[in-house]
Protein backbone atom coordinates (compact mmCIF):
# COMPACT_ATOMS: atom_id res chain seq x y z
CA UNK A 1 0.00 0.00 0.00
CA UNK A 2 1.08 3.64 -0.76
CA UNK A 3 2.45 5.71 2.27
CA UNK A 4 -0.02 8.18 0.87
CA UNK A 5 -2.89 5.93 2.12
CA UNK A 6 -3.96 5.69 5.55
CA UNK A 7 -6.76 2.82 6.56
CA UNK A 8 -8.71 3.14 9.72
CA UNK A 9 -11.73 1.36 11.04
CA UNK A 10 -14.04 3.27 12.74
CA UNK A 11 -15.83 1.96 15.51
CA UNK A 12 -17.93 3.97 17.73
CA UNK A 13 -20.74 6.31 17.16
CA UNK A 14 -18.72 9.70 17.74
CA UNK A 15 -16.15 8.73 15.97
CA UNK A 16 -18.33 8.68 13.08
CA UNK A 17 -20.09 11.63 13.60
CA UNK A 18 -16.90 13.62 13.62
CA UNK A 19 -16.27 12.59 9.61
CA UNK A 20 -19.58 14.68 8.45
CA UNK A 21 -17.90 17.45 6.86
CA UNK A 22 -15.56 15.14 5.58
CA UNK A 23 -18.44 12.38 4.14
CA UNK A 24 -20.43 15.40 3.01
CA UNK A 25 -17.68 16.37 0.74
CA UNK A 26 -17.00 12.82 -0.62
CA UNK A 27 -20.57 12.71 -0.78
CA UNK A 28 -22.78 15.30 -1.35
CA UNK A 29 -26.38 14.39 -0.27
CA UNK A 30 -27.97 15.92 -2.53
CA UNK A 31 -25.55 14.21 -5.73
CA UNK A 32 -25.39 10.50 -4.18
CA UNK A 33 -27.70 7.64 -3.78
CA UNK A 34 -29.60 7.89 -0.08
CA UNK A 35 -27.18 4.83 1.41
CA UNK A 36 -24.40 6.83 0.41
CA UNK A 37 -24.93 9.51 2.01
CA UNK A 38 -23.76 10.71 5.65
CA UNK A 39 -26.86 11.42 7.17
CA UNK A 40 -28.83 7.53 6.09
CA UNK A 41 -25.28 6.37 7.62
CA UNK A 42 -25.35 7.88 10.95
CA UNK A 43 -29.14 7.44 11.31
CA UNK A 44 -28.63 3.47 10.64
CA UNK A 45 -25.85 3.26 13.20
CA UNK A 46 -27.66 5.04 16.06
CA UNK A 47 -30.91 2.90 15.36
CA UNK A 48 -29.36 -0.29 15.16
CA UNK A 49 -25.76 -0.83 16.91
CA UNK A 50 -27.15 -2.24 20.28
CA UNK A 51 -26.44 -5.44 19.04
CA UNK A 52 -23.84 -4.05 16.67
CA UNK A 53 -20.05 -3.47 16.45
CA UNK A 54 -19.46 -0.78 13.88
CA UNK A 55 -16.87 -1.64 11.44
CA UNK A 56 -16.67 1.99 8.97
CA UNK A 57 -13.86 1.23 6.93
CA UNK A 58 -12.18 4.45 6.11
CA UNK A 59 -9.25 5.57 3.41
CA UNK A 60 -7.34 8.99 3.43
CA UNK A 61 -5.03 9.87 0.60
CA UNK A 62 -1.96 12.41 2.13
CA UNK A 63 -4.90 12.99 4.88
CA UNK A 64 -8.02 13.46 3.02
CA UNK A 65 -10.54 11.48 3.50
CA UNK A 66 -10.96 9.53 0.15
CA UNK A 67 -13.43 6.55 0.42
CA UNK A 68 -15.11 4.93 2.87
CA UNK A 69 -17.05 1.36 3.54
CA UNK A 70 -20.11 1.70 5.64
CA UNK A 71 -19.87 -2.11 7.96
CA UNK A 72 -20.82 -3.56 10.89
CA UNK A 73 -19.93 -6.90 12.33
CA UNK A 74 -23.22 -8.10 13.72
CA UNK A 75 -25.71 -11.67 14.23
CA UNK A 76 -27.29 -11.93 10.72
CA UNK A 77 -31.01 -12.58 10.75
CA UNK A 78 -30.81 -15.73 8.59
CA UNK A 79 -30.98 -19.00 10.07
CA UNK A 80 -28.28 -20.09 12.60
CA UNK A 81 -27.61 -16.45 12.75
CA UNK A 82 -23.83 -16.41 11.64
CA UNK A 83 -21.65 -13.34 13.04
CA UNK A 84 -20.85 -11.60 9.81
CA UNK A 85 -19.26 -8.18 8.40
CA UNK A 86 -22.46 -6.77 6.09
CA UNK A 87 -23.41 -3.50 5.58
CA UNK A 88 -24.53 -1.38 8.30
CA UNK A 89 -28.25 -1.33 8.00
CA UNK A 90 -28.28 -3.90 5.01
CA UNK A 91 -30.29 -6.71 6.49
CA UNK A 92 -32.39 -4.43 8.81
CA UNK A 93 -33.56 -2.08 5.97
CA UNK A 94 -33.17 -4.62 3.12
CA UNK A 95 -32.22 -1.50 0.68
CA UNK A 96 -29.37 -1.42 -2.04
CA UNK A 97 -26.25 -0.76 -0.54
CA UNK A 98 -22.59 1.07 -2.00
CA UNK A 99 -19.02 2.07 -1.38
CA UNK A 100 -18.60 5.18 -0.92
CA UNK A 101 -15.70 6.01 -2.91
CA UNK A 102 -13.74 9.72 -4.28
CA UNK A 103 -11.87 7.84 -7.75
CA UNK A 104 -11.45 4.27 -8.17
CA UNK A 105 -7.98 3.66 -6.44
CA UNK A 106 -9.81 4.49 -3.03
CA UNK A 107 -12.18 2.08 -3.96
CA UNK A 108 -9.74 -0.77 -5.02
CA UNK A 109 -8.10 -0.09 -1.54
CA UNK A 110 -11.48 -0.47 0.01
CA UNK A 111 -12.29 -4.05 -1.78
CA UNK A 112 -8.53 -5.04 -0.67
CA UNK A 113 -9.13 -4.15 2.96
CA UNK A 114 -12.64 -5.80 2.97
CA UNK A 115 -11.32 -9.17 1.05
CA UNK A 116 -7.92 -9.10 3.23
CA UNK A 117 -10.13 -9.97 6.30
CA UNK A 118 -9.73 -13.24 8.16
CA UNK A 119 -12.09 -13.88 10.78
CA UNK A 120 -15.64 -13.62 9.66
CA UNK A 121 -17.68 -14.26 7.07
CA UNK A 122 -18.84 -11.19 4.55
CA UNK A 123 -22.11 -10.50 3.36
CA UNK A 124 -22.72 -7.58 0.88
CA UNK A 125 -25.94 -6.66 1.07
CA UNK A 126 -27.85 -5.45 -2.64
CA UNK A 127 -25.01 -4.05 -4.19
CA UNK A 128 -26.19 -2.12 -7.77
CA UNK A 129 -23.86 -2.85 -10.49
CA UNK A 130 -22.84 -4.28 -13.58
CA UNK A 131 -21.70 -8.22 -14.18
CA UNK A 132 -18.20 -6.29 -14.79
CA UNK A 133 -18.21 -4.61 -11.55
CA UNK A 134 -19.41 -7.87 -9.46
CA UNK A 135 -17.53 -9.98 -11.55
CA UNK A 136 -14.47 -7.74 -10.35
CA UNK A 137 -15.45 -8.50 -6.78
CA UNK A 138 -16.04 -11.95 -7.11
CA UNK A 139 -12.41 -12.49 -8.48
CA UNK A 140 -10.72 -10.32 -5.51
CA UNK A 141 -12.52 -12.90 -3.33
CA UNK A 142 -11.42 -16.00 -4.84
CA UNK A 143 -7.71 -14.53 -5.60
CA UNK A 144 -7.38 -14.58 -1.48
CA UNK A 145 -8.96 -18.27 -0.88
CA UNK A 146 -12.69 -17.08 -0.65
CA UNK A 147 -15.67 -18.93 -1.85
CA UNK A 148 -18.77 -16.12 -2.79
CA UNK A 149 -22.40 -17.23 -3.58
CA UNK A 150 -24.74 -14.69 -5.37
CA UNK A 151 -28.39 -13.85 -4.88
CA UNK A 152 -29.98 -11.47 -7.52
CA UNK A 153 -32.64 -9.22 -5.45
CA UNK A 154 -33.38 -5.98 -8.44
CA UNK A 155 -35.61 -3.30 -7.51
CA UNK A 156 -38.02 -1.65 -10.22
CA UNK A 157 -37.94 1.76 -11.49
CA UNK A 158 -39.93 4.34 -14.01
CA UNK A 159 -38.06 5.95 -16.94
CA UNK A 160 -39.45 9.15 -16.18
CA UNK A 161 -38.24 10.32 -19.65
CA UNK A 162 -41.49 10.06 -22.80
CA UNK A 163 -44.78 9.05 -20.91
CA UNK A 164 -43.99 7.43 -17.65
CA UNK A 165 -47.03 6.73 -16.73
CA UNK A 166 -48.86 3.80 -19.12
CA UNK A 167 -51.98 5.01 -21.03
CA UNK A 168 -54.39 2.03 -19.09
CA UNK A 169 -52.91 3.20 -16.02
CA UNK A 170 -53.87 7.29 -16.82
CA UNK A 171 -57.11 5.70 -16.88
CA UNK A 172 -57.57 3.95 -13.50
CA UNK A 173 -56.03 7.29 -11.88
CA UNK A 174 -59.09 9.17 -13.80
CA UNK A 175 -61.31 6.85 -12.11
CA UNK A 176 -59.98 6.91 -9.18
CA UNK A 177 -59.67 10.61 -8.80
CA UNK A 178 -63.60 11.20 -9.74
CA UNK A 179 -64.10 8.59 -6.65
CA UNK A 180 -61.83 10.83 -4.17
CA UNK A 181 -63.45 13.70 -5.17
CA UNK A 182 -66.92 12.53 -4.09
CA UNK A 183 -65.23 12.58 -0.81
CA UNK A 184 -63.79 16.33 -1.27
CA UNK A 185 -61.38 18.44 -2.75
CA UNK A 186 -58.40 16.34 -4.07
CA UNK A 187 -54.80 17.89 -4.01
CA UNK A 188 -51.21 16.98 -3.21
CA UNK A 189 -48.69 18.29 -1.89
CA UNK A 190 -45.02 17.88 -0.82
CA UNK A 191 -44.33 19.91 2.33
CA UNK A 192 -42.13 22.59 2.82
CA UNK A 193 -41.55 23.16 6.77
CA UNK A 194 -40.00 25.67 8.71
CA UNK A 195 -38.51 23.81 11.32
CA UNK A 196 -37.61 20.44 12.53
CA UNK A 197 -40.94 20.75 15.52
CA UNK A 198 -43.18 20.96 12.63
CA UNK A 199 -41.42 18.48 10.85
CA UNK A 200 -41.84 15.89 13.46
CA UNK A 201 -45.39 16.51 13.70
CA UNK A 202 -46.18 16.40 10.14
CA UNK A 203 -43.86 12.70 10.17
CA UNK A 204 -45.78 11.94 13.08
CA UNK A 205 -48.95 12.25 10.84
CA UNK A 206 -47.55 10.12 8.08
CA UNK A 207 -46.25 7.14 10.50
CA UNK A 208 -50.01 7.06 11.57
CA UNK A 209 -51.39 6.62 8.20
CA UNK A 210 -48.88 4.30 7.32
CA UNK A 211 -49.19 1.68 10.55
CA UNK A 212 -53.25 1.94 9.88
CA UNK A 213 -53.25 -0.17 7.51
CA UNK A 214 -51.76 -3.80 6.58
CA UNK A 215 -48.43 -3.09 7.33
CA UNK A 216 -49.30 -1.90 11.07
CA UNK A 217 -51.15 -5.76 10.93
CA UNK A 218 -48.23 -7.22 9.69
CA UNK A 219 -45.33 -5.54 11.57
CA UNK A 220 -44.12 -3.83 8.66
CA UNK A 221 -44.70 -0.47 9.90
CA UNK A 222 -42.44 2.42 10.71
CA UNK A 223 -43.98 2.27 14.23
CA UNK A 224 -43.67 -1.82 14.16
CA UNK A 225 -40.41 -1.67 15.94
CA UNK A 226 -38.69 1.18 17.91
CA UNK A 227 -35.35 1.20 15.79
CA UNK A 228 -37.10 1.48 12.87
CA UNK A 229 -39.14 4.47 13.67
CA UNK A 230 -35.39 6.04 15.05
CA UNK A 231 -34.20 5.45 12.12
CA UNK A 232 -36.85 6.90 9.67
CA UNK A 233 -37.46 9.84 12.21
CA UNK A 234 -33.65 10.25 12.55
CA UNK A 235 -32.75 10.57 8.68
CA UNK A 236 -35.77 12.69 7.78
CA UNK A 237 -34.29 15.60 10.52
CA UNK A 238 -31.05 15.43 8.24
CA UNK A 239 -32.42 14.90 4.83
CA UNK A 240 -34.21 17.83 5.75
CA UNK A 241 -31.52 19.87 6.82
CA UNK A 242 -29.54 18.41 3.46
CA UNK A 243 -32.39 19.78 1.35
CA UNK A 244 -33.01 15.87 0.11
CA UNK A 245 -36.09 15.11 1.90
CA UNK A 246 -39.93 14.98 0.12
CA UNK A 247 -42.21 14.16 2.40
CA UNK A 248 -45.70 13.92 0.23
CA UNK A 249 -49.32 13.95 1.25
CA UNK A 250 -52.72 13.35 -0.49
CA UNK A 251 -55.16 15.59 1.08
CA UNK A 252 -58.79 15.36 0.53
CA UNK A 253 -59.95 18.18 1.76
CA UNK A 254 -58.10 18.96 4.46
CA UNK A 255 -57.43 15.34 5.56
CA UNK A 256 -53.93 13.34 4.44
CA UNK A 257 -55.38 10.07 3.27
CA UNK A 258 -51.73 9.11 1.95
CA UNK A 259 -48.63 9.60 2.47
CA UNK A 260 -44.85 9.31 0.94
CA UNK A 261 -41.68 9.45 2.49
CA UNK A 262 -38.91 10.02 -0.10
CA UNK A 263 -35.87 11.26 -1.22
CA UNK A 264 -34.69 13.21 -4.56
CA UNK A 265 -31.23 12.98 -5.27
CA UNK A 266 -28.80 12.18 -7.56
CA UNK A 267 -31.29 12.92 -10.55
CA UNK A 268 -33.32 10.48 -8.93
CA UNK A 269 -36.86 10.05 -6.91
CA UNK A 270 -36.38 7.48 -4.14
CA UNK A 271 -39.55 6.02 -2.98
CA UNK A 272 -38.73 4.41 0.47
CA UNK A 273 -42.28 4.62 2.18
CA UNK A 274 -46.01 4.74 1.42
CA UNK A 275 -49.31 4.37 3.26
CA UNK A 276 -52.42 5.31 3.00
CA UNK A 277 -56.14 5.31 5.10
CA UNK A 278 -58.05 2.36 4.37
CA UNK A 279 -61.23 4.10 5.58
CA UNK A 280 -60.89 5.93 1.38
CA UNK A 281 -59.41 2.77 0.05
CA UNK A 282 -62.30 2.75 -2.86
CA UNK A 283 -60.95 5.49 -4.04
CA UNK A 284 -56.91 4.54 -4.24
CA UNK A 285 -55.54 7.22 -2.79
CA UNK A 286 -51.90 5.56 -2.56
CA UNK A 287 -52.10 4.86 -6.61
CA UNK A 288 -53.55 8.42 -6.92
CA UNK A 289 -50.66 10.12 -5.01
CA UNK A 290 -47.89 7.56 -6.88
CA UNK A 291 -48.86 9.06 -9.54
CA UNK A 292 -49.05 12.89 -9.07
CA UNK A 293 -45.05 12.31 -7.77
CA UNK A 294 -44.69 10.37 -10.96
CA UNK A 295 -45.79 13.41 -13.06
CA UNK A 296 -44.04 15.90 -10.71
CA UNK A 297 -40.56 14.14 -10.90
CA UNK A 298 -40.52 14.13 -14.68
CA UNK A 299 -41.41 17.98 -14.91
CA UNK A 300 -38.70 18.48 -12.91
CA UNK A 301 -36.13 16.92 -15.12
CA UNK A 302 -35.35 13.63 -12.95
CA UNK A 303 -34.36 10.34 -14.93
CA UNK A 304 -35.43 7.80 -12.56
CA UNK A 305 -38.44 7.55 -10.31
CA UNK A 306 -37.09 4.54 -8.11
CA UNK A 307 -39.68 1.96 -6.08
CA UNK A 308 -37.19 0.44 -4.25
CA UNK A 309 -37.81 -2.65 -2.36
CA UNK A 310 -38.72 -5.56 -4.36
CA UNK A 311 -41.00 -6.29 -7.46
CA UNK A 312 -43.93 -6.50 -7.06
CA UNK A 313 -47.74 -7.43 -8.85
CA UNK A 314 -48.68 -3.82 -8.38
CA UNK A 315 -45.13 -2.69 -8.99
CA UNK A 316 -45.51 -4.17 -12.45
CA UNK A 317 -48.66 -2.08 -13.40
CA UNK A 318 -46.24 0.93 -13.13
CA UNK A 319 -42.99 -0.97 -14.79
CA UNK A 320 -41.31 -3.58 -15.88
CA UNK A 321 -38.17 -1.83 -15.71
CA UNK A 322 -35.49 -2.92 -12.86
CA UNK A 323 -32.56 -2.47 -11.36
CA UNK A 324 -30.35 -5.47 -11.05
CA UNK A 325 -28.99 -6.04 -7.42
CA UNK A 326 -26.44 -8.49 -6.19
CA UNK A 327 -26.04 -10.19 -2.48
CA UNK A 328 -22.51 -11.31 -2.52
CA UNK A 329 -21.59 -13.96 0.46
CA UNK A 330 -18.07 -14.82 0.56
CA UNK A 331 -16.93 -17.45 2.71
CA UNK A 332 -13.81 -18.38 4.30
CA UNK A 333 -13.51 -22.53 3.99
CA UNK A 334 -13.02 -22.68 7.60
CA UNK A 335 -15.63 -23.31 10.46
CA UNK A 336 -17.50 -20.07 10.48
CA UNK A 337 -17.62 -19.53 6.51
CA UNK A 338 -19.18 -23.59 6.74
CA UNK A 339 -22.00 -22.42 8.91
CA UNK A 340 -22.59 -19.18 7.16
CA UNK A 341 -23.08 -21.13 3.49
CA UNK A 342 -25.20 -23.81 5.33
CA UNK A 343 -27.35 -21.03 6.98
CA UNK A 344 -27.27 -18.86 3.57
CA UNK A 345 -28.44 -22.93 2.10
CA UNK A 346 -31.68 -22.58 4.58
CA UNK A 347 -32.60 -19.74 3.87
CA UNK A 348 -32.67 -20.23 0.25
CA UNK A 349 -34.78 -23.79 1.37
CA UNK A 350 -37.67 -21.83 3.31
CA UNK A 351 -37.71 -18.80 0.87
CA UNK A 352 -38.48 -21.09 -1.88
CA UNK A 353 -41.08 -23.15 0.54
CA UNK A 354 -42.48 -19.80 1.30
CA UNK A 355 -42.66 -18.64 -2.05
CA UNK A 356 -44.53 -22.11 -3.14
CA UNK A 357 -47.26 -21.17 -0.38
CA UNK A 358 -47.70 -18.05 -1.74
CA UNK A 359 -48.43 -18.80 -5.77
CA UNK A 360 -51.89 -19.97 -5.20
CA UNK A 361 -52.42 -17.25 -3.08
CA UNK A 362 -51.11 -15.06 -5.85
CA UNK A 363 -52.57 -16.61 -8.87
CA UNK A 364 -56.36 -16.26 -7.25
Amino acid sequence: MSRSHEIEVIEDLPALRGLESEWNEVAPPKDVEPWQSFSWIEAAATAYSQNHLLRIITVRKDGRLAGIAPMVLKPSEQPLKPLRLDFLGGEELKEPNRFIARDPAALDLLVDVIVSQHMYPIRLSRMPGDSENVNYLKSKFKQAGWMTATLSMPYPYVDLKGNPIKSSLKEDLRRARRKAEAFGKVRSEVLDVPSKEELMKHLETAFIIEGSGWKGKNGSAIVSTEPRRQFFERYACSAWKDGTLRLGFLMIDNTPVAVQYAIESANSYWLLNVGYDEKYQECSPGKLLLGESIKEAAKSGLVRYNFLGKEEPWTRRWTTNAQDCVVLAPCRPNLRGMIAMLSDALYMVKKRMKEQTLKPALRA
